[in-house]
């Protein structure tokens, strides 16, 4: 995904999740709150990242840490990851996604966390941003132009290039695909990388969590995850398949600008 730039919008960029992370403020950015949202990204990193041996999410899955003797939040976070194996009957697998095939939840934490971090924003006061991590973003406000933070969805096989570009307000959009992290989403029975009649599965809704959760879940299901998306009130999807074919929700549609 790629947003719009203004003269009226101060951005700030730092590193969080082995990624970047870009927040857009309409207006004065206080530095209060912005430094609240990164010391917040940064504890949830420490504690659920895959990479950082202490973590407790590496501690979980290498056994040293007993899943009931963990951080309250780690629990939570392992409770959603069950209810969404359950409800995509086994596609959404946080414990062999790995690429040792062991625990990886970061197809539900990465959206979570920027709900999170959003939620602090408003509290502190900032009611017209947009926030992203690794191309997935969610967005308050109407924008510098007040008619929605504009997003543009990138081809993936020509990423100079936009597919779409839908207006964002109090909304979220994440895409699940293989074309930044090649080999990132596995099979959870054999290890290897999956297969999918899709390049890339784009979910469009008012919560970050769920929006990343299903563009995870419906890349990886397949031409069913259309339907998934399409039931679900307030959420719509954007998806190109292998032949470079673009499918989209009337949810979508609606949004693009």
């Amino acid at each position: 995904m790629s947003g719009t730039l203004d003269e009226s919008v101060t951005r700030v960029v730092r590193k969080v999740f082995g990624t970047a992370a870009s927040l857009a403020v309409v207006g004065p950015l206080p530095s209060a709150a912005v430094e609240a949202t990164f010391v917040r990204l940064n504890e949830i990193e420490e504690r659920f990242s895959t990479y950082r041996p202490n973590s407790e999410i590496c501690q979980i899955r290498d056994g040293a840490l007993a899943r009931s003797a963990a951080h309250p939040e780690t629990q939570q976070i392992l409770d959603v990851c069950e209810a969404l194996h359950a409800e995509s009957g086994g596609i959404f697998d946080a414990w062999h996604a790995g690429r040792d095939g062991g625990l990886e939840p970061a197809g539900y934490v990465k959206g979570w966390a920027i709900g999170v971090a959003g939620a602090i924003l408003r509290e502190q006061g900032v009611d017209n941003f947009s926030l992203g991590i690794g191309g997935d973003i969610t967005a308050a406000g109407g924008g510098p132009a007040g008619i929605g933070w504009s997003v543009g969805v990138v081809d993936p096989r020509r990423n100079t290039t936009l597919v779409a570009r839908v207006a964002l307000r109090n909304a979220a959009i994440a895409t699940s695909g293989l074309s930044e992290r090649p080999g990132h989403l596995r099979n959870t029975g054999t290890g290897e990388a999956v297969t999918s009649p899709w390049l890339s599965f784009t979910v469009v809704g008012p919560d970050i969590a769920r929006v990343d959760a299903l563009a995870t879940i419906c890349f990886l299901e397949g031409r069913a995850g259309m339907q998934r998306v399409d039931d679900e009130p307030g959420y719509g999807a954007l998806a190109m398949d292998t032949e470079g074919v673009l499918t989209a929700t009337e949810g979508f549609r609606t949004r693009t600008i």
